[in-house]
């Protein structure tokens, strides 16, 4: 069982709240599900999940610099940077049971902060969930975010998740293009760095019909943790978001 920090910091609980979105307040929690957005999403990607999950349950969705209030925000383009300044916004509400739940890029954001977690205090969630995106130890050699514009785009559209009114609005584009290239970058240059697996147990959640991750991509995470791993290959594309907080719900009832 992981351990739990009561890291009651008023000054880390004020920048908690530019960090962690709280939809639906819990008084008294009985476990905290941290959701990582994949690229270009925000907050609101897991907003309807507010109630659905547990009733006991409290949905903390992590919003990123260069989205939705924070779009004035220059966003982050390397993993570390974000990981030192997302740690301790996360850290004051650690303080009972909590699970990281990543789509896509943002499952490589939550097992490098729960690695750091882990060595830094010596806490741990209950459980991580992934989607959509092969073990780090696969990663892809793509360098999507050089791409020209168009390309760029046309790729982004293809992994689904972000509005087509937005990717069909060329001046809200200009806007979001400097954040979506700085989320595919964050990734595909933050090289494998060797680490001792989770004690945490792992569930991965992919599509069959998603051309970009396969299952032995997605087999690739077990090598992440010591714990249990489970793998969810389903009937989908690529974005699985919603089918992924389905297993969240299964798996913490």
């Amino acid at each position: 069982m992981a351990g739990f920090s009561p890291a009651l910091d008023p000054r880390g609980l004020l920048a908690s709240k530019r960090w962690v979105v709280r939809p639906q307040r819990v008084a008294d929690p009985g476990v905290r599900v941290f959701c990582f957005p994949h690229a270009g999403a925000g907050a609101a990607a897991f907003a309807p999940w507010a109630t659905r999950v547990l009733p006991e349950a409290e949905l903390c969705a992590i919003r990123l610099p260069g989205r939705e209030n924070r779009i004035d925000e220059a966003p982050f383009e390397d993993l570390p940077s974000l990981i030192n300044a997302l740690e301790p916004a996360v850290a004051p509400l650690t303080d009972r049971p909590f699970a990281f739940v990543g789509h896509c890029s943002g499952s490589l954001v939550a097992l490098e902060l729960a690695r750091r977690m882990r060595d830094k205090a010596g806490v741990l969630p209950v459980a991580l969930f992934v989607s959509s995106i092969a073990g780090p130890r696969r990663r892809s050699s793509e360098s999507i975010h050089l791409l020209p514009r168009e390309a760029f785009f046309a790729r982004v559209a293809q992994y689904g998740g972000i509005d087509a009114s937005v990717l069909g609005d060329p001046e809200v584009m200009e806007v979001f293009e400097a954040t979506l290239r700085a989320d595919f970058r964050l990734v595909e240059e933050g090289g494998y760095v060797p680490a001792e697996p989770l004690d945490v147990p792992i569930v991965a959640v992919g599509g069959r019909s998603d051309p970009f991750v396969t299952f032995d991509d997605l087999a690739a995470w077990r090598e992440e943790t010591s714990a249990e791993f489970s793998l969810h290959h389903i009937d989908a594309g690529h974005f699985v978001l919603d089918q992924t907080m389905e297993k969240v719900v299964e798996t913490t009832t």
